[in-house]
């Protein structure tokens, strides 16, 4: 699977076990922690915290679930 195609699954998953599963089909290894983390990053609110709003405006969300998805693409 093309990684374009596993980040657009990864968006669909309706929760972290499906990322699970996803991850697995992949042949990747994800810890059920890193898989929540993920699921969460991916499905944030619409609605900011004024602290999220700065961790936004200075990228660090797109950081957090790069992070993520590098390391479980290793």
């Amino acid at each position: 699977m093309q990684k374009e195609e596993f980040i657009a699954k990864l968006k669909e998953a309706k929760s972290a076990d499906e990322i699970l599963v996803l991850a697995k089909e992949n042949g990747m290894e994800l810890s059920e922690e890193k898989a929540k983390e993920l699921f969460s990053e991916l499905n944030a609110s619409g609605e900011l915290s004024d602290e999220e709003l700065d961790k936004v405006a200075g990228g660090n969300i797109f950081e957090k679930v790069k992070k993520i998805l590098v390391d479980i693409m290793k």
